[in-house]
This record gives structure tokens, sequence and C-alpha cells, in this order.
């Protein structure tokens, strides 16, 4: 899929870095234009890599002590009694990491066809596809989480996928600032609103 135009790229911070005082923008937001009816909009993980180093030197001295404890263990010179379970306890958090860490957050709405959704993550990613049929609208909703006020860029849906899931919120992963969703809000707009 090639782009009609450059695509328009902005910097910014996540509701969660805000929180945490750091100045430098965590978030790439990508808005690509293909034509009048559709539009991709990526927001992408600017932190991926240095995350993605960290944990992959967590694992590396994780496998080292896993050798030197089994070849300790197995020359019957050296045994901990709990290092089995203390492993166990160390390797729990450090694969909660591996499959939380988000590269990038990606949908692709075409006014024919529908949104796809996907969220690339350091292992895998997944994908879902709603179906223009089963789109009311998207909106931007306040909810309150941990007790404090967010905001989500939500799709609401009608038909058959309303009972089952009658709101779906994208770009939930990273929480974003209300800023860049009004951003995205206004570039879905324009090409939701031309068909119209």
């Amino acid at each position: 899929m090639d782009s009609t135009t450059n695509p328009l790229i902005y910097e910014f911070h996540s509701t969660t870095h805000l929180y945490e005082g750091i100045k430098e923008p965590n978030l790439r937001l990508e808005v690509h234009e293909y034509g009048s009816d559709a539009v991709q909009i990526k927001l992408v993980n600017k932190t991926f890599a240095k995350q993605k180093n960290e944990v992959g030197q967590h694992c590396v001295f994780f496998a080292t002590t896993c050798c030197c404890y089994l070849w300790l263990h197995l020359n019957h010179s050296f045994r901990l009694v709990y290092m089995e379970v203390f492993l166990l306890l160390w390797l729990v958090p450090l694969l909660w990491r591996l499959l939380s860490i988000v590269e990038s957050e990606t949908f692709i709405y075409c006014y024919d066809f529908g949104m796809h959704l996907q969220v690339k993550k350091l292992l895998g990613k997944s994908n879902s596809f709603i179906t223009s049929s089963n789109i009311h609208d998207v909106r931007i909703n306040e909810v309150v989480e941990n007790f404090d006020f967010r905001y989500l860029l939500i799709i609401r849906t009608k038909g058959k996928l309303f009972h089952k899931k009658p709101i779906i919120p994208v770009f939930k992963i990273f929480k974003p600032t209300c800023d860049c969703l009004s951003l995205i809000y206004k570039s879905l707009n324009q090409v939701m609103l031309k068909e119209a």
C-alpha cells in the first residue's frame, strides 16, 4: 500500500510517561492517507529498542545463572535448597516483560471494507478486523482507571457485533494523551465524513 502523500509524523507522550516526568516524547504517530476513503494510523513506541535490549540483557543473565547452577548441581559440588524456586520466581516476571513489550499499534480504515487493528509485540502480533457494516462511529471517551481520568479512542459497534462488544478501545496499550487522540480522531473523521 503506497501512500498518495508523505506521511504526517508527530511525536507525543503517553500518559504514564508524563506522570513519570520524562520530557522526551516516547510515541511517534504516523498518519498515511491512501486516497479519499482510506487511512492508516500507526502509533510507534520510540523506546522499543531500549526495552528490547534491556530484556535481552536480563534473559542472557538469567540463562547464564541457570547454566552455572545446573553445571554446579550436576557436579554435586554445590546445591542450594531453594534455588529452583528462586529461578522460577525470577522467570515469571521476565516472561511477563517479554510478552508485554509492544512495538506499535496500527489501524487501517477503509470505508468500503472496515477497520483492521494490529498490535505488534516483541513476540508476535495480534490482528482483528471489524467490517464497516458493524462500525457505528468512533469517539473519544473519558474513563476512570486506577483513580485517574484517562481518554480512550473507542469504536462504537452495531449489528451482531454490538451484542458481543458494544465498544472496542483502540490504542489502549500505549495510553496516548488527549491531544494525540484528538489528532487521530480528526484524521479518521476526515476519511469517514468524505464518504458520508
